[in-house]
């Protein structure tokens, strides 16, 4: 199986048709406009809401998908899958996962949106 990157800017500038302009509109979106929150996702998990922080994962997913983030996406899929009930595993090692995943995807699209 062929390795996810952190991101796949051609397949984000594909999605777009190559629209640069637009594409740094979806950065801008993903990390200024509707940033993920960790601690609205941790106060879902602590509440037992893991079906509503299911879909908080998920919409962080979709959007990560549209820009090329393949790790973020896929492991937003991962706790997505968990948090749902759709398979088991530790929601905690998941999260932190995932937020790991995250903070090194936000850096890196922070450091190209500069370069476009």
């Amino acid at each position: 199986m062929e390795e996810k990157k952190l991101i796949n800017t051609d397949f984000g500038l594909n999605m777009l048709d190559g629209d640069t302009s637009l594409y740094k509109i979806l950065i801008d979106s993903f990390l200024i406009e509707s940033p993920f929150d960790e601690k609205k996702l941790d106060s879902l998990i602590s509440e037992g809401k893991n079906e509503e922080a299911g879909s908080y994962v998920h919409r962080c997913k979709g959007a990560a998908g549209q820009i090329g983030a393949e790790r973020l996406h896929l492991a937003g899929q991962l706790f997505e899958d968990v948090l749902k009930g759709r398979k088991t595993g530790d929601i905690q090692s998941l999260r932190e996962q995932f937020i790991s995943v995250y903070r090194e995807t936000a850096k890196a699209l922070t450091q190209y949106r500069m370069q476009i």
